[in-house]
């Protein structure tokens, strides 16, 4: 379980970036956050961010299902499961129409949410994750099941993936509520995983950027842990890059990598008075804007 002051302030850094988004005007805001631990942190903003993207608007499921055939993917949830995968078939019974999507048949007046998936996908099926405490704070909450059905794929974390995907399992939750508000940080940033029914965000190697991979054409903002991982900022073109720089290791790699980024035609962002951002304690930042 992640216990700290100094949670809110990440996940609400994660808000304020995605706030900030629609002032860029065609440059690229780098905000260099130094740390005393990197532990969390990417995984904390990730949530603010995911957290504060607009609730989906999807059709009716019924609307859906009419729509659909042999050929179209789904992605459809009911109060307790997220089924994707292909649609199969409609039908009517006396006790109401079914739907067979996913490899799954259920009743068609139990879905709340579906959406139409752009790929082929394996058919899957997950229980649907509590809001938790997040979800209930920043108002996610009440189109939670929506968010869960077609979840925004604009984020990207970039790091050890190890190391990330375990920050992901931590448990976050009111430590005066009860158990049925905890739940994990992937809830909320839904990394990529071949078991899960819903997914959104890559968790990816930063070794693999080296190798040329590049980002998800929908990505707006990237998450780079440590120097493994900023050591290619000059690389990457998204609108919003933040550089978790670790001061837990003896290496200045990672600062002066931003440093050097800073000094070509960049023009200053104020952490405080223009991203509306108050570091923590021992917390420091650096934001500025680049030519894209």
């Amino acid at each position: 379980m992640v216990v700290g002051p100094w949670i809110g302030s990440f996940v609400s850094l994660g808000s304020l970036l995605r706030r900030y988004l629609s002032k860029l005007e065609a440059r690229q805001l780098i905000l260099a956050v130094s740390v005393p631990r990197r532990d969390y942190v990417a995984a904390l903003i990730g949530s603010g961010w995911m957290l504060s993207s607009p609730a989906p608007v999807l059709d009716d499921p019924l609307t859906v299902f009419e729509a659909s055939d042999r050929s179209t993917y789904l992605r459809a949830v009911t109060d307790r499961l997220i089924v994707t995968g292909r649609f199969s078939k409609m039908e009517a019974y006396s006790s109401g129409a079914r739907v067979l999507t996913g490899g799954k048949l259920l009743p068609a007046d139990r879905f709340r949410a579906v959406s139409v998936l752009n790929d082929d996908v394996e058919s899957s099926v997950s229980e649907v994750p509590a809001g938790g405490y997040l979800a209930e704070l920043t108002g996610a909450a009440t189109s939670w099941l929506r968010r869960l059905a077609a979840p925004p794929m604009d984020l990207a974390l970039v790091g050890t993936s190890k190391w990330l995907r375990d920050d992901l399992r931590a448990i976050i939750a009111n430590g005066t509520s009860s158990g049925d508000s905890w739940t994990t940080l992937g809830t909320y940033v839904l990394p990529y995983d071949d078991r899960a029914a819903t997914w959104s965000t890559p968790v990816i190697p930063a070794a693999r950027l080296g190798e040329g991979e590049a980002l998800p054409e929908s990505c707006v903002a990237v998450v780079l842990d440590r120097y493994g991982a900023i050591k290619y900022l000059n690389e990457i073109t998204v609108p919003i890059v933040v550089c978790i720089v670790d001061r837990s290791v003896a290496d200045e790699s990672a600062a002066e990598t931003v440093v050097e980024v800073r000094h070509s035609n960049s023009r200053p962002v104020s952490v405080v008075d223009e991203l509306g951002w108050c570091p923590p304690t021992a917390v420091e930042a650096l934001a500025f804007t680049v030519a894209v």
